[in-house]
């Protein structure tokens, strides 16, 4: 087994290791991401042959692009972690990808894919079971945003624990609300006030799906791993 299958075993089960904790509370030790980043700067040092001033660049350049999505709240403080630590163990791909920004990027898509896809079923449902406009009390709500509403929010279910509310009340007329659609400032909680029936956007374990986006990036490895355990 080469060096380089054996940092893809390292990101595998330090991602495996985080998503269980990212998963049942959306918090993650830091101790975790020191220790894995630590065994990836020995690999480093046992491997110093093939390290190269491109690795160091990818490490920075990861780094920063991590930075700038936690910044702009893209991401939370355990993500650019996250991010940080690939570099660490695994900065760069047959000496041309960046890793960090490759699974970071693919990690993003496919948690637009798999939340737009998840909002759309429970609208869908939600529009046919009760025959009626998802949205009779935003009356005041312009069309457009009804149906950008359609893809990117939903009314919360009893089973989802973390979330993100997506209504404003006003004090005046609370029947009358309207849509807060992008909600990267507000904190993930559980949304007691509103119960069920308030709109929410889905809070994901993004560490999950970056560990999805590891798996897949490196797909043809870890056949190949799991060809010769086997």
């Amino acid at each position: 087994m080469e060096l380089f299958q054996v940092r893809i075993i390292i990101l595998l089960i330090l991602f495996g290791i985080a998503s269980v904790y990212d998963y049942k509370t959306r918090k993650i030790p830091d101790v975790l991401w020191i220790t894995f980043a630590g065994i990836g700067g020995i690999i480093h040092v046992i491997d110093y042959e093939s390290f190269s001033a491109y690795h160091a660049i990818s490490f920075f350049t990861s780094s920063f692009f991590g930075f700038v999505l936690y910044r702009f709240k893209f991401v939370e403080m355990a993500d650019l972690f996250a991010i940080v630590s690939i570099s660490m163990i695994l900065p760069v791909h047959y000496e041309l990808m960046m890793v960090p920004i490759a699974v970071t990027v693919l990690s993003l898509v496919l948690v637009v894919v798999s939340v737009t896809i998840y909002n759309v079923t429970l609208n869908t449902i939600d529009l046919i079971s009760k025959r009626k406009s998802l949205y009779e009390n935003f009356s005041k709500e312009p069309f457009y945003r009804k149906v950008f509403a359609f893809f990117c929010i939903h009314r919360k279910r009893r089973y989802e624990k973390f979330v993100i509310s997506s209504e404003k009340y006003y004090s005046i007329m609370p029947v009358n609300r309207t849509f807060v659609l992008i909600s990267r400032g507000n904190k993930i909680s559980q949304m007691k006030e509103g119960g069920r029936n308030g709109f929410v956007q889905n809070a994901p374990p993004f560490v999950l799906f970056m560990m999805i986006g590891t798996a897949l990036l490196f797909l043809p490895e870890i056949l190949v791993l799991i060809f010769l355990i086997l």
